[in-house]
């Protein structure tokens, strides 16, 4: 089994941003593999859609922000998305890379590593639960309740997918800064929250760990690791997972303690 949910006194885990953004293009096989390989404690990644309802991998709405193509993936079966090279606007050693499907990773993390599981609604009717539905089936179907954090800005998609799996891990996306964070996500039940660095402070975090919930900072892409240590945070999430572990674990100085 793999606990994604316990850790030793003072550690922080590493979640690896859309696989290892830093080392190779995003949502990829080889983001995936980069970021297990780098040390990660958790792999985060998009799910979203397509037009034949396959679920898959790929963050962005459109496919104009990498590949300069304006069509909507949610448009698209997966038979046309599978074709495309989403690996050389990273760089041409990657012209091989090919969307995902989510059920594949599920199967190749399955007693490897845990995984953050982010859904991508964008545009959708409020009745609309067919992607937290789907990718719940997917999870259930894998035997990997266990494993994976499902996390969205969408806290209807998951005050469903709470009423209808009590058990799975969920966490909450916060942003800007919420008065009463608490009352923000107790509709959810969530045990994770995300949130920006620059969002938060330590009275927060305490608040919030106290209340049993676990916080993840995300956009900590500057290399402010230090800030993560003096806000006594559970997880950050890196693009480098490798570079995130040595910053975490360089010898705490005075300056450490400064916010």
């Amino acid at each position: 089994m793999i606990r994604f949910d316990t850790q030793g006194p003072g550690r922080i885990l590493i979640i690896g941003h859309r696989g290892a953004e830093a080392l190779a293009p995003e949502n990829t096989w080889a983001a995936l593999q980069q970021g297990y390989e780098s040390g990660a404690d958790l792999l985060e990644l998009d799910v979203q859609l397509t037009r034949d309802r396959e679920a898959i991998v790929f963050h962005d709405f459109t496919l104009q922000p990498k590949l300069g193509d304006p069509r909507w993936v949610r448009e698209m079966t997966w038979q046309e998305l599978q074709t495309l090279d989403v690996g050389s606007w990273f760089d041409p050693a990657f012209a091989t890379e090919r969307i995902p499907r989510f059920v594949d990773v599920l199967d190749w993390a399955r007693g490897r590593i845990a995984l953050q599981v982010d859904l991508k609604h964008g545009f959708v009717e409020p009745r609309d639960d067919r992607l937290e539905m789907k990718a719940l089936d997917l999870i259930e179907a894998a035997g990997m309740l266990d494993q994976v954090v499902i996390s969205s800005w969408d806290h209807v998609a998951l005050m469903r997918i709470q009423a209808r799996c009590p058990q799975v891990v969920l966490g909450v996306n916060l942003r800007p800064r919420v008065p009463d964070p608490l009352g923000a996500i107790a509709p959810v039940n969530a045990r994770w929250v995300s949130v920006p660095w620059s969002q938060v402070d330590r009275g927060t975090v305490k608040r919030l760990q106290d209340a049993g919930i676990k916080v993840s900072l995300c956009e900590l892409f500057t290399g402010g690791y230090r800030q993560a240590r003096h806000l006594g945070v559970d997880a950050v999430t890196a693009p480098d997972p490798r570079a995130a572990r040595q910053a975490l674990e360089q010898p705490v100085h005075e300056t450490d303690s400064q916010p």
